[in-house]
């Protein structure tokens, strides 16, 4: 199979391949996570994006006004991340303030964002995104800052992504490396069309332990090890944008096993959750918040709002009815739920300082025949 070929990355010169990164050390679960104000603090030095820090870092000098309408329009996931959403976070936030949320469904890129801001200015109250583009969107000036106790420091909502599979399919669960092997598991895989996951499953199913996989993706060598491996995979691959498309392709049958959200398989409305399997041992944890479009920054509504799905309270109640572990009837009868690895966790600050650069050749070896 031919070799991907890839430009050299610049912003790994310098280091050598062996020197771990200050962010690539094994990576543990903690009830704390990074805000946007520490990740924009702790990742502004890459310079790998043309507009500068005041952009994101100055305050708005207009004279906020008060919203003129009772609706505050929200971009979000669509698929069950919503319909809880709805549930358990709207619904109550319409009792206390008398303000209407409406939704609609993205796919929490950069792109989307600056699309809106272009084609909507003002439209938008609030977007759920990655941390990782939150803390870029910031900086770009896409996004407001917040008041300084807008936020919980070190609180945000994290989504647990696996391996999902059909169950009638298979004797024993997949693994990453099962992923891969298409002589054995013949069919289609899907994956999610960004570099945030994608090259770190790569990483895993090339034999690469979870506490190693910054260090490695850290280095030119790695960065290629990791093109290399999804080059195997490449003509079996169905991709995804959002959650709901992840688990629509699997429920479809467009794909043999795929990743996706563990609970959007749990949640499954179509009453099918026990026709797919997870595997549990191997997944990753994705970290999201919310933030007010540049545009919508003098709008007092939208900052409220914001600022009260940032409390740990609201996090807590969204964690609670979205399901990333197994039930407890599952672990009591399987043993080898019982003692679950720790998942591994997104590392917002290396995807802060590189995504920029990665992405531009993560979308290049996407389009190549």
């Amino acid at each position: 199979m031919r070799e991907v070929t890839l430009f050299s990355f610049s912003f790994l010169h310098g280091r050598s391949s062996g020197t771990p990164s200050p962010h690539s050390q094994k990576q543990e679960p903690s009830a704390g996570t990074i805000s946007r104000r520490k990740a924009l603090l702790a990742g502004l030095g890459g310079g790998f994006i043309s507009l500068t820090p005041q952009m994101a870092l100055a305050r708005p000098t207009r004279k906020r006004t008060v919203a003129h309408t009772d609706a505050l329009r929200v971009l979000t996931f669509s698929g069950r991340i919503c319909d809880i959403q709805k549930k358990i976070l709207f619904a109550g936030y319409t009792h206390q303030t008398h303000h209407r949320i409406t939704t609609s469904g993205w796919d929490g890129s950069l792109t989307a964002l600056q699309q809106q801001e272009k084609a909507n200015p003002k439209h938008w109250a609030a977007v759920m995104m990655e941390n990782s583009n939150l803390a870029i969107g910031g900086t770009a000036g896409l996004l407001a800052p917040l008041p300084e106790d807008a936020a919980q420091p070190n609180y945000s909502t994290s989504i647990d992504y696996a391996i999902a599979w059909d169950s009638s399919r298979f004797d024993t669960p997949p693994n990453w490396a099962d992923f891969w092997d298409v002589a054995r598991h013949p069919g289609r895989r899907s994956l999610r069309r960004d570099p945030r996951t994608t090259l770190e499953i790569a990483l895993l199913a090339d034999g690469v332990p979870s506490e190693m996989v910054y260090r490695t993706l850290n280095t030119q060598e790695g960065l290629r090890r990791a093109f290399r491996k999804l080059d195997q995979l490449r003509p079996y691959i169905v991709w995804w944008s959002t959650p709901e498309e992840a688990g629509q392709i699997l429920k479809s049958g467009g794909a043999l096993m795929g990743l996706a959200p563990t609970g959007e398989m749990l949640n499954s409305a179509s009453g099918d959750t026990k026709r797919f399997g997870i595997c549990w041992q191997q997944r990753l944890q994705v970290r999201y918040g919310w933030g007010v479009p540049h545009s919508s920054a003098t709008t007092d509504a939208a900052l409220s709002f914001v600022s009260w799905l940032d409390q740990a309270q609201q996090q807590q109640a969204f964690s609670n009815a979205w399901p990333s572990l197994p039930s407890m009837r599952d672990m009591a009868v399987d043993n080898n739920l019982r003692h679950l690895a720790a998942p591994l966790v997104v590392d917002d600050i290396f995807w802060i300082n590189h995504l920029n650069i990665i992405a531009e050749h993560f979308e290049q070896w996407a389009l190549r025949k």
